[in-house]
């Protein structure tokens, strides 16, 4: 879930990628998006964090997704989308999300943090520039009802 917060990638791009795919000392990691686009997206410090993390556990394999599901394999779209729901329960989190969601969360959270729509079209691999706007707006929603709701 860390990774999908702090990268924003779609959870085909999740399971597509590969080992080769992720540079620790570099901090960034190779995304096949949709349409066979390739992007390269800077790791922040918990992302990169949350890799090596992984990667110390991972078991060894000559399987070269990055993510494995208990039988060795690569994880399925599906596959992730039951952890993330898994883990969603195991929180007490009552409120549904997706793996979506935390795309959408961590798109409108860059835009928080000065990320502007060529910034987000390029982290999200977005076609159209106007795809990227919308989290623009929904930061901006969300700083209002937040500085409605403060004393």
């Amino acid at each position: 879930m860390q990774i999908f917060l702090q990268t924003g990638i779609r959870v085909a791009e999740l399971v597509g990628l590969q080992l080769s795919d992720i540079d620790l000392d570099a901090g960034t990691m190779l995304v096949n998006g949709k349409g066979n686009k390739q992007r390269t997206i800077y790791l922040e410090k918990k992302a990169t964090q949350a890799l090596r993390a992984y990667l110390a556990a991972r078991p060894q394999s000559r399987e070269q997704h990055m993510f494995l599901n208990y039988q060795g394999s690569g994880l399925s779209v599906q596959g992730v989308m039951d952890i993330v729901e898994k883990y969603r329960q195991l929180a007490g989190i009552s409120k549904k999300f997706s793996c979506h969601s935390l795309r959408h969360t961590c798109a409108t959270y860059k835009v928080v943090k000065g990320y502007t729509p060529p910034d987000l079209q390029d982290l999200l691999g977005h076609k159209k520039p106007e795809t990227s706007l919308i989290y623009v707006h929904m930061a901006r929603d969300a700083r209002q009802l937040m500085q409605q709701t403060s004393l």
